[in-house]
C-alpha cells in the first residue's frame, strides 16, 4: 500500500491547525478556567506536541511541496502565477517565524520554573512569553488563513464570500487574542 505524500501533508496540516487552535483557546483563556495547579503541565505538553507536529509539517511541506524561496521568487515573475506564489510567500515566512517564535515559547516559557529562571532566563526572560505567544498564534492564524485560501482554489470555490469568510474568521481570531492577551 502506497502512502500518498501529498494527502499525508495535508491531513497533518489540518491537525496541525486544529491542534493550533485548541491550544490558542486553552492557553489564551486559563485565566479563566480555575485549573491553576495543573496549568503549567498542560501548557507545556501542549506547547511540546504543537512544536512536534510543526517539526512534522514542516518536514512534509519541505518534501511535497518544496517550498524555497528561490522557487517562489522565480514563481512571483510570471504574472498568471503571482497570486498563488504571492500566498506560498506569505505561508513560507510565516512558517519560518512560526518556527522561531515557538522555540522562544518554549524557552521562555521554562523562565517559569525556578531551576530555569536563575540560569537562562536571563538572556529570554519570562516577561517576554506572552509577546513571542501573541506573535506565535498571529503567525499561525495567518498561516492557517492561507492554507484555507488554498484549500477553496483547490475545491475550485472562487465566490467573494469564500474570501470574506477568511478575512473574517482571521481577523475575529486575531481580535480574541488580543483580548485575552493583553486587555481583559
Amino acid at each position: 500500500m502506497k502512502i500518498n505524500g501529498l494527502k499525508l501533508h495535508r491531513k497533518i496540516s489540518w491537525l496541525v491547525a486544529f491542534f493550533s487552535l485548541v491550544v490558542l483557546i486553552i492557553v489564551s483563556s486559563h485565566r479563566f478556567l480555575e485549573i491553576y495547579d495543573f496549568y503549567p503541565i498542560i501548557q507545556l505538553g501542549l506547547e511540546w506536541s504543537l512544536m512536534g507536529l510543526l517539526i512534522i509539517h514542516c518536514i512534509l511541506s519541505q518534501k511535497y511541496l518544496k517550498l524555497w524561496f528561490p522557487r517562489i521568487f522565480k514563481g512571483l515573475k510570471n504574472e498568471r502565477a503571482r497570486p498563488i506564489y504571492i500566498f506560498r510567500l506569505i505561508q513560507l515566512i510565516t512558517n519560518r517565524l512560526i518556527i522561531i517564535l515557538a522555540t522562544l515559547v518554549v524557552i521562555s516559557g521554562l523562565g517559569y520554573y525556578g531551576w530555569y529562571a536563575k540560569s537562562i532566563g536571563i538572556i529570554i526572560p519570562f516577561s517576554l512569553h506572552v509577546y513571542y505567544d501573541f506573535s506565535m498564534m498571529v503567525c499561525i492564524i495567518i498561516h492557517i488563513a492561507v492554507g484555507f485560501k488554498f484549500m477553496f482554489i483547490r475545491r475550485r470555490i472562487k465566490h467573494w464570500s469564500s474570501n470574506l469568510f477568511i478575512i473574517l474568521l482571521s481577523s475575529i481570531l486575531i481580535i480574541m487574542i488580543t483580548l485575552l492577551n493583553f486587555i481583559l
